[in-house]
């Protein structure tokens, strides 16, 4: 039984290769011409190549130094909490909550300010003042 299976009639399996169209017709019922047939295997082993290529690269990990820090002044809301509490009282302002504001404001001016940290914190002062 074995040897019945792993015999290959060689010369059968070239015809289909080279003529797949009656093949694919006869077994499935499908009209196909053999440029279609061609064009979706090759479509499909295109992407199953890109699949296999994808699980094989080898994949980024975070790092600490790929991390934003504020040394180079970044402005960026997300890497520094002191700006994220000026964009806070900014909202607050905006939302007509004065007095979360300027509590936020007492806090800030009392740590130690970067240049930029400061000019952020003298502009929202002046917004307050204003409105």
């Amino acid at each position: 039984m074995f040897r019945e299976i792993l015999k290959i009639d060689f010369t059968t399996f070239l015809e289909i290769i080279k003529n797949p169209a009656p093949f694919i017709t006869e077994k499935f019922s499908i009209v196909l011409s053999n440029t279609q047939i061609y064009l979706s295997v090759g479509a499909i082993m295109l992407f199953a190549l890109g699949l296999l290529i994808d699980a094989l690269k080898p994949k980024n990990q975070l790092r600490e130094i790929d991390l934003p820090d504020n040394e180079k002044g970044l402005k960026d809301i997300g890497s520094n909490s002191v700006i994220q509490k000026i964009d806070l009282a900014y909202a607050y302002i905006s939302m007509e909550k004065i007095s979360l504001a300027k509590k936020i404001i007492k806090r800030l001016e009392k740590k130690s300010l970067s240049g930029t940290e400061k000019r952020e914190l003298t502009i929202l002062k002046k917004k307050l003042n204003d409105d």
